[in-house]
Parts: C-alpha cells; sequence; structure tokens
C-alpha cells in the first residue's frame, strides 16, 4: 500500500464519528470490558464460524487489532466501537483497508440491538468517511448467504452481490456458502 493512502487510513482509523443516535469511537483496548457481555452472547455467532470468545481472548484480539494493521504495512485496521448517545454500546464495525484502495467492512451489532438500524447507521458513516480518502475505490464485505439480516442492509446501503462462494465453510454442522458484495466509490 502507497505511504500516502496508508497515512490517511491511518489517521481515519483514529477518528470518532457521530449519526444522529451513535457514536462511533476509534477502538481502545479498553473497550474490552464495555463490550465483553455483547460479543459473549451465542447469538451473535449464528453465521460466522467462531464461539463467543472469553474475556482473555477477547483482549488479545483487541490488543492485536488495535495496532492498526500487520507489520508489513499491506492493510491498516480500522475499527470502531459503536455506542449508542443515549448509553451503552451496542457493537463494533470493522473495516480492513488493503492496497488498491479496497476496503473490506464487517460489522458486530449486539444481539439486543439488531433490527433497529444500527448497523445501516453506522456503515454508513463509515462508507462517508471512505469516500473523503484520496485513492478509494470500492467498499467489499462477504457474508453467509443465510444472513438474510445483513443482504438486506449492503443491498440497502447500495452494494451489489458481485458472486458466490460456494461451501466457503462448514461450521456448526452445515456448509456455509458466502455472498460477496461491493459498492463502488467511484
Amino acid at each position: 500500500m502507497d505511504s500516502a493512502l496508508r497515512s490517511q487510513f491511518r489517521q481515519l482509523a483514529e477518528t470518532p464519528f457521530e449519526t444522529p443516535r451513535l457514536a462511533l469511537e476509534p477502538l481502545q483496548v479498553d473497550h474490552v470490558d464495555a463490550l465483553f457481555a455483547g460479543f459473549s452472547d451465542p447469538e451473535l455467532y449464528h453465521f460466522i464460524p467462531q464461539e463467543p470468545p472469553d474475556r482473555a481472548a477477547l483482549l488479545i484480539r483487541f490488543q492485536r487489532v488495535c495496532q492498526r494493521g500487520p507489520v508489513d504495512g499491506e492493510e491498516v485496521w480500522l475499527n470502531w466501537a459503536i455506542r449508542l448517545k443515549t448509553g451503552g454500546y451496542a457493537g463494533l464495525i470493522e473495516a480492513s483497508a488493503m492496497s488498491g484502495g479496497r476496503v473490506d467492512l464487517a460489522y458486530f451489532v449486539f444481539t439486543q440491538f439488531q433490527n433497529r438500524g444500527v448497523a445501516r447507521e453506522a456503515a454508513a458513516e463509515v462508507i462517508r468517511a471512505f469516500r473523503t480518502v484520496v485513492g478509494v475505490r470500492s467498499v467489499g464485505a462477504s457474508i453467509d448467504t443465510r444472513n438474510l439480516a445483513s443482504e438486506r442492509l449492503l443491498r440497502s446501503l447500495g452494494f451489489e452481490c458481485v458472486g458466490t462462494v460456494k461451501a466457503a465453510d462448514f461450521f456448526k454442522g452445515a456448509t456455509s456458502d458466502e455472498y460477496r458484495f461491493e459498492l463502488t466509490l467511484g
């Protein structure tokens, strides 16, 4: 990744954002206690090949991703804790910025806050921020084909399904196919 683009992404990774209902806080290791209960809910992992982490595993994950990318500098990791302005944390939004102006997006909205527009509002704000980064060409996301809520969310944000990966994974006793969605930013 070129150094100018990497610098823009690293600056963005440290930038907080606000929407009418949400504060997106750059993820810090200190968020582990505030987010642990939400990440402990097994329902959150229905469509992903993970199990709820214990506190130590979540701490290790946060320590790694808060480094903002691997040492080779070919990616920048951007992560924001999603906090409701009325109080309480609702989840996490993640992005991996790669060379060529590509960004991959992922989100975890805690079960009690799902179906309230939290993921859409947070993702729209992060995508808006990526539009300000010179050189960002596209935002992508890969989702389990059974995850209809994520499919609806991505389509509502203007993403288009550009492919399907059959048998992308096998977990929780079932084969998982994945859709690949992309949003061209120009």
